[in-house]
């Protein structure tokens, strides 16, 4: 996953690697990497974590990264961003 931003980027190389890009300048930036610590089973697998939740063996405390409400907000910008490409305009989301 790549994320841009007006200051920099950020790149999810695979599930442990991080790097976060700063701009300097136009064509310059500092870069540092971080690599994260692997997740408990089932937090480490989204296919496992969702049989667990199914089983009601966890329950995803609400906007918890993998919650409903979290997915419900990113599908709410992917239309968003849907609308905007198709009718080249500005989508305001709600509050």
């Amino acid at each position: 996953m790549e994320l841009y931003g007006l200051k920099g980027a950020i790149y999810a190389d695979n599930r442990n690697t991080l790097r976060v890009r700063i701009a300097e300048g136009y064509d310059a930036y500092q870069e540092k990497s971080y690599e994260l610590e692997e997740l408990e089973s089932p937090f480490n697998d989204p296919f496992a974590l969702l049989a667990a939740v199914v089983k009601n063996e966890i329950t995803l405390k609400p906007y918890d990264l993998s919650s409903l409400e979290n997915n419900m907000i990113g599908m709410e910008i992917l239309e968003a961003a849907r609308k905007s490409a198709k009718t080249k305009k500005t989508i305001t989301l709600k509050k």
